[in-house]
C-alpha cells in the first residue's frame, strides 16, 4: 500500500468522489506516479485516514476510512530560532509526536526579533508541519500558535507543564505526565522568565541529558523520552 501525501481538507466520505486542485493532482500523477484505481492512503488531520483509488476522471474515491485515538497529547513551547534550525526543530518535534506548538521569542534574544515578521512566516511554519504530519503518517495534524514572549503564554490551558532546565537534579523520563515542554533560549532562561515559570501552577522542571543540548534537540530528546 502506497502513502500519497496528500492532506484532505473535506471531510472524509465514501459515498462522494472528492474534487483535488491541479497541484494535488500532478502531485499524485507525476511525483507519486499513482495510477488509476492504485491503492493508497490519505489523512485529513483530525485523526481519519482514509484508504482511497484516483479515478479515471482524476477524482479521489475514498474506499475505506479508519479512525485512531490521539496518541500524542504534549505540546511544545519554543522560541525562535534562526531558520534552519527552527525550521529542523518543527519537523523533528512533528515526527516525535505532539499536539502542537507554540513559539516565543527569547526575552534573552529579544533585540534579534521583530515579532510583527515573525508572524508573517506562520503560514510557511504551517506549511512545513504539515508536509512532516504527513511524511510520519500522523493521524492528528498539529498547528502552531506564536506569542511574542513567554510571558503571553496562558498556562492555563496546560494541566501538567514542565521547562526543561540544565541546571535541576531530576532526570526527565517516560513515566511522567506531561502536556507541555518549555524550551528555553539558546542563551538560557531569563531571570524574568524563571520567575515567570515558576509561579506557574503544578509546572515541574527536568533535565533531559548531563550534556548541553542545542535549543533544537532539546525537545527532541524529551519528546523521545516521553512518546517512546
Amino acid at each position: 500500500m502506497r502513502t500519497a501525501s496528500i492532506f484532505l481538507k473535506k471531510k472524509m466520505n465514501t459515498d462522494i468522489a472528492h474534487f483535488l486542485d491541479n497541484s494535488q493532482i500532478h502531485y499524485l500523477k507525476k511525483v507519486m506516479k499513482i495510477k488509476d484505481d492504485e491503492k493508497f492512503y490519505t489523512f485529513d488531520g483530525n485523526g481519519l485516514r482514509g484508504l482511497c483509488i484516483l479515478t479515471s476522471d482524476s477524482k479521489l474515491k475514498v474506499l475505506d476510512i479508519n479512525e485512531e485515538e490521539r496518541k500524542y497529547h504534549s505540546c511544545v513551547i519554543i522560541p525562535l530560532l534562526k531558520k534552519a534550525r527552527f525550521e529542523y526543530a518543527l519537523q523533528k518535534c512533528v515526527e516525535l509526536g505532539i499536539k502542537n506548538i507554540v513559539t516565543y521569542i527569547s526575552y534573552k534574544a529579544r533585540d534579534k526579533y521583530d515579532f510583527s515578521k515573525e508572524l508573517t512566516r506562520q503560514y510557511r511554519y504551517k506549511e512545513i508541519i504539515k508536509s512532516a504530519f504527513l511524511q510520519s503518517e500522523n493521524y492528528y495534524l498539529p498547528d502552531i500558535e506564536m506569542s511574542e514572549f513567554l510571558f503571553d503564554i496562558d498556562f492555563e490551558n496546560f494541566k501538567n507543564p514542565i521547562f526543561l532546565d540544565q541546571n535541576v537534579s531530576l532526570n526527565l523520563n517516560g513515566d511522567e505526565s506531561v502536556d507541555a515542554i518549555v524550551v528555553g533560549g539558546e542563551f538560557g532562561y531569563h531571570e524574568k522568565e524563571i520567575e515567570f515559570l515558576e509561579k506557574q501552577k503544578n509546572i515541574r522542571s527536568f533535565r533531559v541529558s548531563s550534556n548541553i543540548l542545542r535549543v533544537e534537540t532539546a525537545p527532541v530528546v524529551a519528546l523521545a523520552k516521553l512518546n517512546y
